[in-house]
């Protein structure tokens, strides 16, 4: 019947039991046979070898020539007139009777020459739940996947005997046998229960070894017996449903439910139904979880039928496993958001934001995502710190944007200092002048592009301040109405678009540093720098001298380079903009596409 010995104990009922160890034990009070008897079976089987034997019977290869495949034959050994025989031909009819593809099939039951009944079944090929859950070696045929849809088919093929009026009463792993080629069976029928007839009387004593199936007063396996069944009351089919979720529970957590060797009686103290609870670590589905707690309640008309027990996995594995469960947690996610949003604080609001998404995470047809999109369409009374933050990177990135555009003009003025003295700067306080001012400004420019840190609103005032004097150097230079008033023009634009500034300030100071040198020759307290003759603006200096055709050179160049200076770090600046509104807009887009569903 079976490959190996572990699934020996279905053709041997309860006359031959498993061990811890996987092998054939037999039972206690059962010596082996001293007459095994010279009854010859049927022609049609040829015998091929054992597959092992217990006290009353035993069970032999065979091959059925008449169709010409393998079979297992259990045939009794002992007295055929004893009362054991009434059990023995129970054993086959009540598993011949329950037609499913995942019970044994009986094919014929009989009796050889010397009137001894045997019955013939399939022959299985395959290894026990049991020895799968011992070696816990991660094997890709027995996946947890793979395992749970067998466990299904399980629940079905007892769902069959509870319909058919029979309660297997030993449901184990050890009694659950799975196929080399995809089959699951449920052995060892021996001590089912018919609903409606006596039982017929079992011999054998009751044992403590927590592996073996007990008889007598308690028929079962510890650890997988209901309570009504330990305080011997009568037996349905809420026991199986018991076994059944305590063989899903170890399937999960990897151990039973139950301790081996733990007092019969231990079922009935308390004890935690969670397999999440007993094994942590195990990342067990909260539906699996409680498939385990409703099929181990202790009051029996709680429990699922076996069935609908099989229908939970099975709701599990094809995907909409977990949708009411979903729902329900959608449901509670999206009452945190609303209760979150009502408050006013940035915590509040972002914790509305985390709870809404999860709703709609969980349920994309919640109205979380109305709730969303309110969060998100609708500003805060109080800006986010985070989102300062973002905003004071983004005025960083363009100080420093600015400074690196800025940069090369000053450089360029300092390169091309020969040319300005060969086109009238004439005097060496000038030359410091002009030098210095500009130096000023290269050495600013060099401290904002490579600070560490994030620039700040003083910072910028002090770059701010030493473009101010560069105003300054170039109006007593060249006078307040030849270059200053354009250099002053880009110093506004360029530091009015830095929102950490005041653009009062930037303004104001600016307009000082380009007035008050006309004030201040209004006043002869700065000397007179322009002259108007005839109706002719005539342009005065003291440290530059208008000279031709050098004068014309000199203003030529120096157009150039504010036009290429300003156009250029007018481009720059766009293109970072571009670029983060490029951003923004992505992540607007991606965000409206969420709440859309």
């Amino acid at each position: 019947m079976v490959e190996s010995d572990d699934a020996a104990t279905d053709a041997m009922a309860t006359e031959a039991t498993l061990s811890p160890s996987g092998a054939i034990e037999v039972g206690a009070t059962h010596a082996a046979p001293t007459n095994p008897g010279t009854g010859t079976l049927p022609a049609r089987y040829r015998l091929a070898g054992s597959l092992g034997h217990g006290g009353m019977g035993e069970v032999l290869l065979a091959t059925d020539t008449q169709i010409d495949r393998e079979v297992a034959i259990k045939r009794m050994l002992i007295d055929p007139t004893g009362p054991a025989v009434a059990r023995f031909l129970r054993e086959a009819k009540v598993q011949g009777r329950l037609d499913h593809p995942a019970i044994v099939p009986v094919y014929e039951l009989a009796h050889d020459t010397e009137g001894r009944p045997f019955f013939v079944m399939k022959r299985l090929v395959g290894t026990t739940l049991a020895d799968v859950l011992a070696r816990q070696t991660g094997d890709v045929r027995y996946t947890r996947q793979k395992l749970l849809r067998a466990f299904a088919d399980v629940c079905l093929a007892v769902e069959l005997a509870h319909s058919r009026g029979v309660i297997h009463r030993d449901l184990k792993p050890a009694n659950i046998m799975l196929g080399d080629f995809g089959e699951v069976y449920v052995l060892d029928w021996g001590i089912a229960r018919i609903i409606g007839e006596t039982d017929p009387e079992l011999r054998a004593p009751a044992t403590n070894d927590p592996q073996l199936t007990q008889a007598g007063a308690i028929l079962g396996t510890p650890g997988y017996m209901a309570p009504e069944v330990v305080a011997a009351e009568p037996v349905d089919r809420g026991a199986d449903v018991f076994a059944l979720g305590a063989i899903l529970f170890e399937l999960l957590a990897g151990k039973p439910l139950l301790a081996r060797g733990a007092p019969i009686a231990a079922v009935l103290d308390t004890f935690d139904p969670h397999p999440s609870v007993r094994a942590p670590d195990r990342e067990i589905p909260p539906e699996l979880d409680a498939a385990c707690e409703a099929a181990l309640a202790v009051a029996r008309a709680e429990r699922p039928t076996a069935r609908a027990l099989a229908e939970l996995i099975e709701h599990f594995l094809d995907g909409d496993r977990d949708l009411v469960q979903r729902k329900r947690l959608a449901v509670t996610h999206l009452e945190a958001a609303r209760v979150a949003a009502a408050g006013n604080r940035e915590a509040d609001r972002a914790l509305a934001m985390r709870e809404a998404g999860r709703a709609l995470a969980l349920d994309p047809s919640s109205p979380a995502a109305d709730l969303l999109g309110r969060l998100m369409l609708e500003p805060p009374e109080r800006i986010p710190v985070e989102v300062e933050e973002r905003l004071e990177d983004l005025e960083d990135q363009s100080s420093r944007t600015k400074a690196s555009a800025f940069l090369p003009a000053y450089i360029v003025s300092i390169v091309v200092l020969p040319l300005v003295m060969w086109m009238g700067l004439h005097t060496w306080l000038g030359v410091v002048g002009y030098v210095g001012s500009t130096s000023l400004n290269i050495a600013t420019c060099v401290w904002v592009i490579h600070k560490r840190k994030r620039t700040t609103a003083l910072d910028m005032y002090t770059v701010f301040g030493t473009n101010l004097l560069l105003v300054v150097a170039t109006t007593w230079l060249f006078g307040p109405v030849l270059i200053a008033p354009s250099i002053a023009i880009v110093i506004a634009m360029a530091f009015g678009m830095d929102t950490r500034l005041r653009i009062t300030k930037v303004i104001g100071f600016t307009m000082v540093a380009l007035l008050a040198p006309f004030l201040l020759e209004v006043v002869h307290v700065w000397p007179q720098s322009f002259l108007v003759i005839d109706g002719d603006l005539r342009i005065h200096s003291t440290e530059f001298s208008v000279q031709l055709p050098q004068s014309t050179i000199a203003f030529a160049l120096y157009f150039v380079m504010v036009t290429l200076v300003s156009g250029l770090a007018a481009r720059r600046l766009a293109v970072n903009e571009r670029a983060a509104m490029r951003k923004v807009e992505l992540q607007a887009w991606h965000l409206r596409q969420l709440v859309r569903g």
